[in-house]
C-alpha cells in the first residue's frame, strides 16, 4: 500500500507531499482527469513547466487538459474552438508523456463543424476525450451528433455540471439532472460529470441509476463526508480524480481523498485506475 502524508504550512502553494511505499506493491498511477491550460496565471506556453512542477510535487503522473474553455465566453465560434484545441495540442507536444488532450467543443456551431473538430483532434492528433462546457444545455439534441461520434470512437465525454446556490452561472448551464438525461439517451457512452463538489448529494442521487456516468472529484471547497457518500451511493469505480486545476489546487482535492475513510483499493481506483480504464492507458 501507499502512505501519503500531506503536510500543510502557511499556504497551499507551500504544501509538501511525502510518499512512502510500503511492501513491494507498485505505485498507483495518479491521473488528473480535469485540468485547464492555458488558464488564468498560466497564460503562456512558457508557464507549462510551472504548471507541471505543481503536478509532480504531488506525484500526479498524467493530466487531461480541456483547454481554456472560457477564453471567448460562453459561445465560441468554430475558429475560436480550434484555437483553444490548438493550444492543448501544443502543450501535449511539449510533454507527451504527461499530458492528454480532451477536445473542447461548442455544440452550437453545428454538427458538421463539431465533427470536423473531432476528426482533427481525436482521429488526427490523438486526443483521448471530449470536453463540453456551458454553451448548450446537455438536454439539447445538438449534442446528439457529438455523443454519436464519441460512441463510434470509444472516447469519454467530460461534461460540466453544477447546482449553484445563486442560480446558473450561464444561461444554458447543465445540472446533474440534465447529465442524467444525456446518460439515459446515450447509455453506451462513458460520461464524466464534472464537479462532485457542485453536484452534492442531490446530484449524486440523480445520476446514480445511470451506470455510464462517473463523477470527478473537483468543484467547490472540500466538504467532509461528500466523497464517502459518493462512494457509498455509486461505488468507487464511478469516481475519478479531477481538480479543475488551476482553479483548484492539488492540496485541497488530494486532502479530501486522503482524509476520507476509504480502503486502499477504493483510493487507487479513484486516483487513477478508473481513468486509465476509460482512457485505455497502461499502468506504469
Amino acid at each position: 500500500m501507499l502512505l501519503y502524508c500531506i503536510i500543510g504550512v502557511a499556504s497551499a502553494d507551500r504544501l509538501e507531499v511525502c510518499t512512502t511505499t510500503l511492501g513491494a506493491e507498485r505505485k498507483t498511477m495518479i491521473i488528473d482527469i480535469h485540468a485547464h491550460f492555458p488558464f488564468g496565471e498560466y497564460s503562456r506556453l512558457e508557464d507549462l513547466d510551472i504548471f507541471l512542477r505543481r503536478a509532480r510535487r504531488f506525484h500526479v503522473d498524467r493530466i487531461c487538459l480541456s483547454g481554456y474553455v472560457n477564453r471567448y465566453g460562453f459561445n465560441p465560434t468554430a475558429r475560436q474552438v480550434r484555437e483553444i484545441n490548438r493550444w492543448t495540442l501544443q502543450a501535449m507536444g511539449r510533454h507527451p508523456e504527461q499530458l492528454i488532450g480532451f477536445c473542447f467543443l461548442n455544440p452550437a456551431v453545428g454538427a458538421d463543424a463539431a465533427r470536423r473538430e473531432i476528426d482533427w483532434a481525436i482521429t488526427r492528433h490523438g486526443f483521448c476525450g471530449i470536453k463540453l462546457w456551458v454553451s448548450v444545455n446537455c438536454r439539447s439534441r445538438k449534442l446528439d451528433p457529438i455523443l454519436t461520434a464519441a460512441a463510434e470512437l470509444g472516447v469519454p465525454v467530460l461534461h460540466h455540471s453544477s447546482y449553484n446556490t445563486l442560480g446558473p452561472a450561464a444561461p444554458n448551464e447543465s445540472t446533474p439532472a440534465d447529465v442524467a438525461d444525456l446518460a439515459r439517451r446515450f447509455p453506451a457512452v462513458p460520461l464524466i460529470m464534472a464537479h462532485l463538489g457542485h453536484a452534492r448529494v442531490q446530484g449524486i442521487t440523480e445520476i446514480a441509476p445511470h451506470r455510464n456516468v462517473l463523477v470527478d472529484t473537483s468543484g467547490s471547497q472540500p466538504a467532509r463526508g461528500l466523497l464517502e457518500e459518493a462512494v457509498r451511493r455509486l461505488g468507487a469505480r464511478r469516481l475519478v480524480f479531477g481538480t479543475d486545476l488551476p482553479i483548484r489546487d492539488y492540496a485541497s482535492v488530494l486532502g479530501r481523498l486522503y482524509d476520507a475513510p476509504l480502503t486502499g483499493r477504493q483510493r487507487g481506483l479513484i486516483l487513477g485506475q478508473n481513468a486509465a480504464r476509460l482512457l485505455r492507458l497502461e499502468a506504469p
